[in-house]
């Protein structure tokens, strides 16, 4: 019973070879356009001689068994659907082309052929035809080294491809590319037959995959020239690159200027696909990496201003790693290490102070601010960005009650010192010099002043004798006097006789 359960298979498919078509299943068609049914069959030999160039070409819709269900004759022009048989029927070649295609196509097709003297056959395989109104989507896959594939790893040669089924139209549709950041895309387009000998158009876009891409939407659109109108449909693609840490930072809470004594957090972040899974921190001593913990974020106290330096993240996936750095800058109040003065004919004066930001120096003057002038000329030494010296130079006379004041400030704090200017031994020398004059002539005009007075008063004595002597002999002198005037009265009468 199985052997002729064979049997009658077998000779059912020897005779299903003598008649046989082959279409499309399922074919779909612009509202409006053009619609290409491909189709071949084959006959019984014995028919062959009656398929000759008059033969003809029937199309039934949704039925096949009643003269009502046909659409198309090629021998007749007078039916509802407009089309021309584009193959020779007599090398057995059936492919159609319907016009004008409205929603009325839609529906199963039949092929029948008619040819001379009993050549007469309708296929039992049929073709089912859909009417849209817009073209369907096109494919978009993505391909490496002709495999498709979800994602490439940054650096592979790659394959964008978008591929559709082209519609019968007056003109064939075209495929375009586009992304979502507008990359510089080189593509190819090629039309080709897939394998229900349908036209394929297809586009491809090779490039070399970066972690720039990732996340990149590429889009690609159709677009048909229906009559009088353009339709467009589109599909896009999402890349996936995986890629080794890239963009690696680190930011610093509350800033990179950190002041001594307070906390500081540095917070690493990095992109990678997949996902950056490690980070560890180092820190530069000595010219060497030091490791101090793993995490995302490190946080510490600074204690003192060693803490200044260079600290790094290195992230890590597992396609590589990614290594990046920040300047930790600990700033601290002023303070100032050296203060010391040196008397001559000129006073100088050094300041020497380290802080962070560096500091400025201001001097007093028995508290009056100095600034550069005649009599003093200030200068500045930096020693490095934490340090300076500043030389003061007094050109003027001063006194052991001055005091010289150097005051450093920076945005954190202020320190000041002073010193009392004592005069030096050359100046106490050239000082006793100039007292010995001095002494003298003061000693000189007293010893004058005495002189003078000493004489005033020797004077004055001498005056009290002589007028004491005058009272004494006022007669005597009164008789002397008179005696004189006598005798001379008498020499002159004398001489008058004479």
């Amino acid at each position: 019973m199985d052997k002729l359960i064979l049997f009658i298979f077998l000779l059912q498919g020897v005779w299903c070879g003598d008649w046989s078509i082959s279409l499309p299943e399922k074919i779909e068609a612009l509202s409006g356009s053009c619609v290409t049914i491909n189709c071949t069959f084959t006959i019984n030999n014995t028919y062959d001689k009656d398929l000759t160039d008059s033969a003809a070409g029937v199309w039934y819709k949704d039925g096949s068994q009643d003269n009502k269900n046909i659409v198309f004759n090629s021998r007749k022009s007078n039916l509802s659907f407009k089309g021309n048989i584009t193959g020779k029927l007599k090398d057995k070649n059936c492919t159609t082309i319907f016009y004008n295609v409205t929603s009325n196509h839609a529906g199963t097709f039949y092929f029948r052929i008619e040819g001379n003297d009993g050549l007469k056959y309708t296929y039992k395989q049929n073709s089912s035809l859909g009417v849209i109104d817009s073209p369907p989507k096109p494919t978009v896959q993505m391909f490496k080294d002709q495999m498709k594939v979800q994602e490439v790893l940054e650096g592979s040669s790659m394959c964008l491809r978008c591929s559709a089924k082209t519609l019968c139209s007056s003109s064939p549709p075209t495929l375009t590319w586009s992304s979502t950041d507008r990359l510089h895309l080189n593509e190819s387009s090629r039309l080709q037959l897939d394998q229900q000998k349908q036209t394929e158009i297809i586009s491809d876009l090779n490039f070399t995959a970066t972690h720039l891409q990732h996340g990149v939407t590429f889009i690609c659109t159709i677009t048909y020239q229906i009559q009088q109108r353009i339709t467009t449909a589109q599909n896009n693609i999402t890349l996936r690159v995986l890629y080794a840490p890239e963009n690696t930072s680190v930011s610093v809470s509350p800033s990179n200027s950190v002041l001594e004594g307070s906390s500081v957090t540095l917070i690493c972040s990095s992109d990678g696909n997949p996902a950056v899974f490690n980070y560890t921190w180092y820190r530069e001593n000595r010219g060497q990496l030091e490791e101090l913990q793993t995490g995302y974020n490190l946080t510490f106290n600074v204690t003192n201003r060693t803490h200044t330096g260079r600290y790094y993240c290195q992230s890590r996936n597992q396609h590589g790693t990614q290594n990046t750095s920040v300047l930790l800058d600990i700033q601290y109040a002023p303070k100032i290490s050296l203060f010391s003065c040196n008397r001559t004919d000129v006073t100088v004066c050094l300041c020497e102070a380290h802080g962070n930001p560096s500091p400025k120096v201001e001097w007093f003057l028995s508290g009056r601010p100095v600034s550069n002038s005649t009599n003093t000329s200030i200068s500045e030494e930096r020693l490095s960005s934490t340090d300076l010296r500043s030389f003061i130079s007094l050109h003027q006379s001063l006194t052991n009650t001055d005091t010289l004041q150097c005051v450093i400030i920076n945005t954190h704090s202020t320190a000041s010192q002073q010193i009392q200017l004592v005069a030096s031994p050359q100046e106490m020398i050239n000082c006793q010099q100039t007292l010995i004059p001095l002494q003298f002539i003061i000693t000189l005009i007293l010893f004058l002043y005495a002189l003078t007075v000493g004489f005033g008063l020797y004077r004055i004595r001498q005056l009290s004798s002589k007028l004491k002597v005058h009272n004494d002999a006022g007669t005597y002198a009164s008789l002397q006097l008179s005696a004189v005037s006598e005798y001379e009265t008498l020499n002159i009468k004398k001489d008058d006789t004479q």
